[in-house]
C-alpha cells in the first residue's frame, strides 16, 4: 500500500471483525518455596489482522473527589488514586487486552460466550472487557483486589458494546488477574453475572476463549438464586459454572477441554515437567510461539500482541516483556520495568510502538528470515542483559529503538524504499 508518513506499507482501513477466533492466556504459579522459579504470565492478544496493536505506558495519578474517568462509552466515578500501568492495545482502544501495574499485577481478557449473550449483546454501550483491564490495572494492587474491583464493576456498571473500530461486534469476557503470589481466573456472563476461580500457588492456568470454571471460589451475589429462578440449575449439589451458564445438559466428560485449550494445558505439562528446565521465560515464550497448535494464530484473525510478565514477591524484581510486534514467533520480546514511584518512562509514546508493529507486518513475508534471524540475536542479547541489570523505562525504549533502526534495514534492503525517523 502506498506509504504514509515513515511507513511504506501502514495498515489503515480493515473488513469487519468475523467472530472470535482466538486469544490464549497462561499461567505458572510459584510454588513460593526457597529458590524455586517466579510466576510466570504470558498472554497472546488475537485480533484481526489488520488491527494495528500499541503498548502505551501510564503514570501513578491522584484524583480529586467526585473526578471521572471516561472509559470507551461510559464515564464512571474515579478512585482517588490510579496506579502506573503498561498495557497492550488496539489504537482505537482506552482499555487494554493485557497489561500490567506498578505492584506487579498482571490482568489479560478474551471473548467467551454463554447463555447469556444475546442479553450482553443488545446495542447498549457499557463496559467493554478491555475497560475492565484496564480498571483493574488501575485500581488493583493484588490479584484478589482485582477480582473485587472487576465484579464491583461488572455488578455496578455491566459489560456491552462494540469490541471492534466501526462494527458492532459483541461479546462477554473471560479474563486472568495475576500477582507473584496468586492468580485468579474471572469469567462473565451476561451484563453482570460473573464467576472466579482462584488458582493455587505451584499449579498451572490456561484459558482459550471459552468458559472454563467448574467449581467457582467466588460469585455473583445474586447469581445461585437467580439460576433456580430462571430454571438453570435446580439447587442440588456443587454449583458448575461452565455447564449452567452453557445451558449444556452433556454428560461431565463432554464438557472437557479441547482445541486449543486442550492444546494449551499440553503444552503447559510439558513445558513444567521434571524433564523439562525450570519453567521461566523461555518456557512462556515457547508456549506462546506455537504454530502448530494456533496458539500463535496466523490468518484473518493473528496474534497481534503479546506479553510475557516474570513475578517475584514484593514487584521489585518484575519483568514485563512485550513484542510491540504483529506476530510474537517473528518479534522480539522487549523488558520493562517500572522504576522507582512507578516511573514508566516515556508516557503516552504512541509513535514507535505503532511504527514498530506496523513495520512487523510489511515485512512478515519478505523479510521472514532476517525477522527470526534478528528476533533470535536480540532476545538473547536482551535476556542476558536482564540477568545482570534489572530491566527499565529507558531499557525498554533503547530496546524498541534498536529494533526500529534494525526492521528499517530489512525493509531497505527488500524494498529499495529510503525510511525516515
Amino acid at each position: 500500500k502506498k506509504g504514509i508518513g515513515s511507513i511504506p506499507c501502514l495498515l489503515m482501513a480493515r473488513p469487519l471483525a468475523p467472530p472470535p477466533q482466538s486469544c490464549d492466556t497462561f499461567v505458572v504459579v510459584g510454588s513460593g518455596a526457597p529458590g524455586a522459579p517466579p510466576t510466570i504470565f504470558g498472554k497472546n492478544s488475537d485480533r484481526p489482522s489488520t488491527e494495528v496493536h500499541e503498548v502505551v505506558r501510564f503514570g501513578r495519578k491522584e484524583h480529586p473527589p467526585g473526578a471521572k474517568t471516561r472509559t470507551q462509552f461510559l464515564s464512571i466515578p474515579e478512585v482517588p488514586r490510579t496506579h502506573a500501568v503498561i498495557l497492550s492495545r488496539p489504537t482505537w482502544l482506552w482499555g487494554a487486552e493485557m497489561g500490567a501495574n506498578e505492584h506487579g499485577v498482571c490482568a489479560g481478557n478474551e471473548a467467551v460466550f454463554s447463555r447469556e449473550a444475546a442479553v450482553c449483546d443488545d446495542g447498549v454501550k457499557r463496559l467493554l472487557g478491555m475497560d475492565l483491564v484496564r480498571l483493574v490495572l488501575e485500581r488493583a494492587s493484588t490479584a484478589r483486589e482485582a477480582v473485587q474491583v472487576a465484579g464491583d464493576l461488572m455488578e455496578t456498571h455491566g459489560q456491552g458494546g462494540p469490541c471492534e473500530d466501526g462494527g458492532d461486534w459483541c461479546y462477554e469476557n473471560g479474563f486472568m488477574f495475576v500477582d507473584a503470589n496468586e492468580a485468579w481466573v474471572f469469567e462473565t456472563a451476561g451484563v453482570s453475572f460473573w464467576a472466579a476461580e482462584q488458582i493455587a500457588k505451584g499449579k498451572t492456568r490456561n484459558i482459550s476463549n471459552g468458559l472454563s470454571i467448574r467449581k467457582p471460589t467466588l460469585l455473583h451475589k445474586d447469581l445461585l438464586a437467580t439460576a433456580q429462578k430462571e430454571g438453570w440449575w435446580d439447587g442440588k449439589g456443587d454449583f458448575d459454572w461452565k455447564r449452567v451458564m452453557l445451558g449444556n445438559s452433556s454428560p461431565s466428560e463432554e464438557l472437557s477441554p479441547e482445541g486449543r485449550e486442550q492444546a494449551g494445558i499440553d503444552l503447559l505439562k510439558k513445558n513444567t515437567s521434571k524433564k523439562a528446565p525450570p519453567f521461566g521465560f523461555e518456557g512462556m515464550a515457547a508456549i506462546l510461539r506455537d504454530t502448530d497448535s494456533d496458539i500463535c494464530m496466523r490468518g484473518a484473525f493473528e496474534s497481534t500482541g503479546s506479553q510475557i510478565s516474570v513475578l517475584t514477591p514484593g514487584a521489585s524484581g518484575d519483568e514485563h516483556w512485550f513484542t510491540t510486534s504483529s506476530d510474537p514467533s517473528k518479534g522480539c520480546y522487549k523488558p520493562f520495568a517500572f522504576g522507582e514511584g512507578g516511573d514508566v518512562g516515556a508516557e503516552g509514546d504512541l509513535v514507535r510502538p505503532r511504527k514498530c508493529w506496523n513495520l512487523t507486518k510489511c515485512l512478515k513475508k519478505d523479510g521472514a528470515v532476517q525477522m527470526t534471524q534478528m528476533r533470535e540475536e536480540s532476545e538473547a542479547k536482551l535476556r542476558a542483559q536482564a540477568k545482570s541489570e534489572r530491566p527499565s523505562p529507558a531499557g525498554f525504549d533503547k530496546a524498541l529503538d534498536a529494533e526500529l533502526a534494525q526492521l528499517e534495514t530489512i525493509l531497505q534492503r527488500h524494498s529499495g524504499i529510503p525510511t525516515r525517523g
